[in-house]
């Protein structure tokens, strides 16, 4: 399988594929407007006399997906139609199966773009078995937008290709207005055994305001050390003050810039590149890695951690 950004279809690859899904399969009525059609979806038009039987197609453009947990809240300035903020949260099984051999302790983490460049990111993998350190790192809690406890995983790892006690995640509300305003939330009790403590998050997207809130709530287990990461993506600069970070970037041939207003509660400190233990990398694909920011806060909870992070950006 394939999974395709579809604001990225100058992509040669990209847009061939979904050439050729469109000659199999016919074109869906929400997908952008594709290019000439390539070899290889002749060749595949040509197969199919009548397209394979399949479930109705769905008549706009999916927001969630209940099976995977995951939910996409997204919106567009009110006097730009071609822009757009893209919000994904995760609230979704550990992984596949039951030792989850692939899977991320990323639970309730999320991602953010605005019109197509990466704000808040997914590292990504990098590595399986040459480097131990590193596959540990992309794999865990603190290398995702999320929160870590008492400096472990979420959920608890057996090797590399291994979890023996997986964090049970539930998406709670998903609700989206037709003016793009949404609101998810979502938990899970991957440190209730170890710390007591249950982690549950709600995120708000207010596109015509320019805001998006994080809020997470951490109940029961006090006393606890706890890490809240934000991973920016790899073109996007970063400058911290305090409780704020300024974030800016280059897109559509103009400079773009973003403020996240950070827990005060946290202790914040930026980390770029480093490399023991690893802190501030991207990966782009397999094998290959590069610097990109890495914001974190460190913090103690009581029976009852309430944590707020608002990001605004200008359209």
């Amino acid at each position: 399988g394939q999974a395709l950004a579809l604001e990225a279809l100058d992509e040669r690859r990209t847009a061939g594929l979904l050439s050729a899904a469109a000659a199999a399969f016919g074109p869906a009525d929400w997908w952008p407007a594709l290019p000439e059609p390539d070899a290889r979806a002749a060749v595949l038009g040509s197969l199919f006399r009548t397209r394979p039987t399949q479930r109705p197609r769905p008549a706009q453009r999916p927001d969630h997906f209940p099976d995977a947990g995951v939910t996409v809240l997204r919106g567009r300035a009110p006097d730009r139609p071609d822009s757009e903020i893209w919000v994904r949260c995760d609230g979704g099984p550990h992984g596949f199966g039951s030792i989850a051999a692939h899977a991320h302790a990323d639970a309730l983490s999320v991602e953010v773009r605005i019109d197509g460049t990466e704000i808040l990111a997914d590292p990504g993998t990098y590595c399986y078995h040459t480097e131990p350190q590193w596959r540990a790192a992309f794999r865990s809690s603190r290398g995702h937008n999320t929160v870590e406890l008492d400096g472990v995983d979420q959920s608890e790892s057996g090797g590399p290709f291994l979890w023996t006690r997986h964090a049970r995640s539930r998406v709670l509300t998903v609700h989206q207005e037709p003016g793009g305003r949404g609101r998810w939330a979502g938990e899970h009790d991957g440190y209730l055994r170890r710390a007591g403590t249950r982690h549950r998050r709600v995120v708000v997207l207010d596109p015509e305001a320019g805001t998006l809130t994080v809020r997470d709530i951490l109940s029961g287990g006090a006393g606890r050390t706890c890490r809240l990461s934000f991973h920016l993506g790899p073109d996007v600069d970063l400058e911290l003050h305090a409780g704020r970070a300024t974030l800016r970037w280059a897109a559509g041939g103009r400079d773009r810039e973003a403020a996240l207003e950070l827990p005060e509660a946290l202790t914040w400190s930026a980390h770029c590149g480093e490399q023991d233990p690893p802190a501030g990398w991207y990966s782009p694909g397999f094998g290959r890695k590069q610097p990109a920011w890495l914001l974190t806060g460190l913090g103690t909870t009581s029976s009852q951690t309430e944590l707020t992070s608002v990001m605004n950006w200008r359209w």
